[in-house]
């Protein structure tokens, strides 16, 4: 019997921003090659429980495991934890003044300083994989929005994570450039990368999700495999939500 390898586990994890008590003993755990999608209302937790994994936001209580280890901010070097845990969010933050292959080269030279003429041959090959290999020597300034969110998601796949999450990756791009974004994460889906992401697309997470989570006030309050979510939410805020968006 093969035992899957836990990348991923968030134990009571409790975050407040002053008075406000953003997420409330969340606990969520993401397995090897499995995409877990985050759903629910604006103000629900869901970016901020990401940025906790990703140590962007500190949490207040409970725990962070990474492939099984607790990090503690205050021991750990989170350069080393964001390494594994590559992050993609809904807006670019490309550097202007470099080219797109520049651009993706960036973080593995200062990080890992390796080779530069193998790290361009990587760059290429991720710009292949998300279909802009033409664009390698183009500024930013001269891309759609779609175009520039998969030059986001390559800069993350080059300092080779294990572990990549989504902060709603599509949500400022204008509709008809959604699809390229989304059909590149399903194809990082397909090649086993394990993923979180917060979404309102909700017909990819129907088609990537292995489960989804809704959260709500903090909480997830319910967490199922997409056809019962979506088919048959146990929860009547749950339902509410979705009537809603769909």
């Amino acid at each position: 019997m093969r035992i899957e390898q836990e990348m991923i586990r968030v134990q009571n994890l409790k975050k407040s921003f002053g008075s406000q008590e953003v997420l409330k003993d969340v606990n969520l755990t993401v397995k090897k090659g499995e995409v877990a999608v985050l759903i629910g209302a604006s103000g629900s937790g869901k970016s901020t429980l990401i940025r906790c994994i990703n140590f962007l936001e500190i949490k207040d209580g409970g725990e962070v495991f990474i492939e099984g280890k607790s990090i503690d901010p205050k021991k750990d070097d989170l350069t080393q934890v964001r390494q594994k845990v590559g992050m993609v969010f809904q807006h670019f933050n490309l550097f202007p003044h470099k080219t797109v292959l520049e651009n993706i080269m960036e973080a593995p030279l200062v990080v890992r300083k390796p080779n530069k003429e193998e790290l361009k041959r990587e760059a290429i090959e991720l710009l292949k994989k998300v279909g802009l290999e033409e664009k390698a020597d183009v500024y930013p300034a001269s891309l759609s929005g779609g175009q520039k969110q998969r030059v986001a998601i390559a800069r993350s796949l080059a300092m080779k994570p294990e572990i990549m999450l989504f902060d709603e990756p599509t949500s400022a791009l204008d509709p008809e450039l959604v699809g390229e974004v989304l059909e590149t994460m399903k194809q990082l889906a397909k090649e086993g990368m394990t993923m979180i992401i917060v979404t309102h697309e909700m017909g990819f997470a129907k088609d990537v999700a292995d489960y989804v989570a809704f959260m709500n006030q903090g909480r997830i309050i319910e967490l199922a495999p997409p056809h019962e979510i979506f088919n048959n939410p146990k929860e009547e805020r749950t339902r509410e939500f979705l009537n809603r968006v769909l």
